[in-house]
């Protein structure tokens, strides 16, 4: 398992954030999503046979909010998005 932290743009309300956390929660092989609105991060944990950070961003961005990799890794200790 890997951790992917993300910086979205577009996020402005509980409803965007929510729908963010949707949208990456239903990407293959990601097991657990945090997302900071007040940041405008969303922490990922997903299965790197199933999922890569730029597919990530890539969902985000067909959603509507761009998004690119902020951080990979093991460099994320989950506080950034309320861990």
């Amino acid at each position: 398992m890997e951790n992917a932290v993300l910086k979205i743009e577009g996020m402005n309300g509980e409803e965007c954030a929510d729908k963010v956390a949707q949208v990456l929660s239903g990407v293959s092989g990601v097991t657990d999503v945090r997302v900071s609105l007040l940041n405008c991060l969303a922490s990922v944990r997903y299965d790197e046979k199933h999922a890569t950070p730029q597919t990530l961003a890539g969902s985000l961005a067909q959603a509507g909010y761009p998004a690119a990799p902020a951080g990979t890794g093991g460099g994320c200790c989950g506080g950034c998005c309320g861990g």
